[in-house]
């Protein structure tokens, strides 16, 4: 048990239970004299009802207490000041008459021990209960009678013994009070069971009532008890005292998580022996009364106390069959309700659009839902004990093989992707997954995966992506994607601007389809023309334009002059021979500003442009 370590580390505890120990062991075997055993009694209780006050104390200030435990810390407490007060006088007593026999208790010895009483029964009286009209409380009362019952008959067997009747006040005042004390203590231990939320760990909770039934016993047997039998009454009378001091301290060590609420809680026990046990008490106190004493008073009281006994019983078992039968409804509605799901559950994977699987971390498929047929083409018989990796595109395995091997080894991690995998007739589509390793999870044990098709997506955005960077008439880049082309371009680069001369006659005199023509055909030289690596455009209108990479001023020229003879030959347009002619401006220079180095090349294109002007015809 956990919470037995610091218990046996706590030097206070040690101490407390080995002096305890040795003084009933001393009174066990009835060692030193009476006047010896009674000073050794009453001298070490006033200092157990110390101890219990100021452990009580430290129990009640733990931080984050609730408010109604530390009120019943605080009532434990203060019953032990009151108890040291009426132990204090009886001790006092004790030691200026030696004459005393201990036995007789000073009136103010037992007017504290009723006040301590009283204060603990007013803190249980305050101790919030719980509903009272539950099955659970229900159960518990019963079984809370059938123990009571147990206690009665033997209780009654005690004081109706033979020699008890004829005795006089002397016995029958310890015997109520010891009655009166054994139906507070019931009557607390059903409030607080009640409650839901005990302020006692079970270690504290076994201590104190283990000190209430020796009190009790102590109460119905000690004054019957004659001069040889001197050494136990003083037992009795030490026991109480040292479990009731030791039962705030293993408190304190323990805390107060030992006393959460056990209500509904998974460690509760299904069922209790104690109740059946005190049927059998009854059963056994009955049988030895009537084999001692005959069919007397003793053995009426406890044949009614054993028939009392049986019908809780019999209550008791006739709750527990109806709580059976309200288990068996519900568990057969949370049947059909589990095989509604699962046909609910099953209808959703098999009409799902999307692909629903389970990997091992080998990457094999453990489960995969009908969706595959229909995106991939393949039967989920034929996917079942295979790996998803092999029907990956490899270009898409050797970009994303890093990132699956951590999410198939690593449980817990989660990863998105699109990838293209290959349907049954060899084509590709792109899916896009998320992916989460449940490898630790029990119930799953490996890989969740959903994926879906977005192949039409993807090729929608390539479209408008493409779109936005090309002209529509020619196919070439247009003037966006060409000045982002030169801002990819480390380094230096070559820039060619490219005007076409008399293109607006063309277009005035046969027409803009005619003009289109044209233009298309400038832009296929532009292609046939320029080197791997270049870029061409058309940059608007009738103005083109070439990016040369590695900024070879040399090699653009060339290209300059191989698109200018390009150029010079007529085109075929509709049955005509249309000359086309154009002015290129040619610069070299740093990418950092394609602005300017797309100005230097367009003030040169200017320069050419004027020149071919200047030249007659």
């Amino acid at each position: 048990m956990p919470a037995a370590a610091p218990l046996r580390r706590d030097p206070a505890l040690v101490v407390l239970l080995l002096g305890g120990l040795l003084l009933t062991g001393a009174y066990t075997l009835d060692l030193g004299s009476s006047r010896a055993q009674i000073l050794a009694a009453w001298l070490a209780i006033p200092v157990l009802d110390l101890l219990q006050a100021y452990w009580a104390r430290s129990v009640a200030r733990t931080p984050g207490l609730p408010a109604a435990s530390r009120r019943f810390w605080q009532a434990i407490a203060a019953s032990g000041v009151v108890f040291l007060c009426g132990d204090a006088i009886q001790c006092v007593t004790l030691l200026a008459d030696p004459s005393d026999d201990g036995l007789t208790l000073h009136p103010a010895q037992n007017a504290a021990a009723l006040i301590g009483v009283l204060l603990i029964c007013v803190a249980a009286l305050r101790y919030p209960a719980g509903s009272w009209r539950s099955v659970r409380t229900t159960r518990f009362l019963l079984d809370a009678g059938i123990t009571g019952t147990a206690a009665a008959v033997i209780a009654w067997c005690l004081v109706t013994r033979p020699g008890v009747p004829g005795a006089g006040a002397h016995v029958y005042v310890p015997l109520a009070f010891g009655a009166g004390l054994l139906l507070c203590a019931v009557f607390l231990v059903v409030r607080v069971a009640i409650s839901g939320n005990s302020p006692l760990s079970r270690p504290a909770a076994t201590l104190l009532v283990t000190a209430v039934l020796i009190q009790v016993l102590a109460a119905a047997v000690g004054p019957t008890l004659d001069a040889r039998h001197f050494h136990l009454q003083m037992m009795l009378a030490f026991l109480p005292c040292l479990l009731t001091a030791a039962g705030p301290r293993v408190q304190l060590l323990i805390g107060s998580d030992g006393g959460r609420s056990r209500q509904g809680g998974g460690g509760r026990r299904r069922y209790s022996v104690l109740p059946y046990t005190g049927t059998v008490i009854c059963a056994a106190a009955l049988v030895i009364v009537l084999a001692t004493g005959g069919l007397g008073l003793t053995a009426w009281g406890a044949l009614a106390g054993l028939i009392a006994n049986v019908g809780l019983v019999v209550a008791r078992q006739a709750l527990s069959l109806a709580e059976n039968n309200r288990l068996l409804d519900r568990l057969d509605d949370s049947l059909a309700e589990i095989s509604r799901r699962e046909q609910l559950l099953e209808s959703m994977l098999r009409h799902s659009s999307e692909i629903i699987s389970i990997a091992a971390p080998d990457g094999r498929f453990l489960f995969v839902s009908p969706a595959v047929e229909r995106l991939l083409g393949l039967p989920v018989a034929h996917v079942l004990g295979r790996s998803s990796r092999e029907i990956l595109h490899p270009e898409d395995e050797e970009r994303l093989g890093a990132d699956l091997d951590h999410l198939f080894r690593t449980p817990g991690a989660e990863m998105a992707y699109e990838g293209r995998y290959r349907r049954a007739d060899g084509t590709w589509r792109w899916l896009e997954v998320f992916a989460m390793n449940q490898s630790h999870v029990p119930g799953i044990g490996g890989l969740i995966c959903n994926a879906r098709d977005v192949t039409e997506a993807r090729e929608l955005h390539e479209r408008l992506r493409y779109q936005a960077g090309h002209d529509e008439l020619t196919g070439l880049a247009n003037r966006r994607e060409f000045t982002a082309a030169m801002r990819r371009e480390p380094g230096e680069a070559a820039v060619l601007l490219i005007d076409l001369n008399g293109f607006k006659q063309i277009n005035d005199s046969y027409g803009h389809a005619t003009g289109d023509a044209v233009l298309r055909h400038v832009a296929a030289l532009l292609i046939e023309c320029a080197e791997p690596g270049d870029v061409p455009a058309r940059l608007g209108g009738d103005e083109f334009a070439v990016l040369s990479a590695g900024g070879d001023r040399a090699a653009a020229d060339r290209l300059a002059e191989r698109l200018r003879t390009a150029l010079s030959r007529p085109a075929e347009v509709g049955g005509r021979a249309l000359a086309v002619g154009a002015s290129i401006g040619v610069a070299a220079g740093s990418t950092g500003d394609p602005d300017q180095l797309l100005n230097s090349a367009d003030l040169r294109m200017y320069e050419e442009k004027q020149r071919s002007r200047a030249v007659p015809r």
